[in-house]
């Protein structure tokens, strides 16, 4: 829970730093091969020059839970990308930065009995890519792949809609 707070206060100081940058939030939906689920993702993005921008994302993917068999993860991401004009309507960016996942998987009865749960924490690194398409000066659709490099190393795929603010 500790690492939890330290995370939420860098990410609340970076968005501090940023408040005179180009912002648009939005948010779609992702699937982690990690742990096999679909999920919701909260993305923001902080235009800091001509292509180069700042996005913090929040995810939270949520897979089975059958007879009380659990599997969830939640991650905090922040990421840099370099975005590249290809047309008007189309851009494309490479993406690094930093991924905070918080996992759990297991068995878990409700009485307590039977219990064997794989949980934890990982820091670690994101690379992949990513499009937007742009409909109007205020609305974009994006769609990104990253590959967390950690301890609960995972593929993202992630879709959904931006609003310029």
């Amino acid at each position: 829970m500790k690492k939890l707070k330290h995370v939420a206060l860098g990410f609340a100081m970076l968005m501090g730093g940023l408040s005179y940058a180009q912002i648009s939030v939005g948010g779609g939906i992702g699937y982690n091969d990690g742990v096999s689920a679909p999920g919701l993702v909260l993305k923001a993005e902080f235009n800091l020059m001509d292509n180069i921008d700042v996005s913090p994302s929040f995810s939270y993917f949520s897979g089975s839970k059958v007879s009380g068999y659990k599997n969830n993860l939640v991650a905090i991401d922040v990421n840099g990308h370099y975005k590249i004009d290809l047309s008007d309507d189309l851009v494309v960016y490479p993406l690094g930065g930093l991924n905070y996942s918080s996992y759990e998987n297991g068995f878990r009865q409700d009485n307590d009995l039977n219990i064997r749960v794989n949980d934890g924490n990982a820091l670690g690194l994101n690379v992949g890519g990513g499009g937007q398409w742009v409909f109007s000066d205020s609305l974009r659709a994006f769609a990104e792949i990253k590959y967390t490099i950690s301890n609960f190393s995972q593929v993202v795929f992630g879709g959904g809609v931006l609003l310029q603010l």
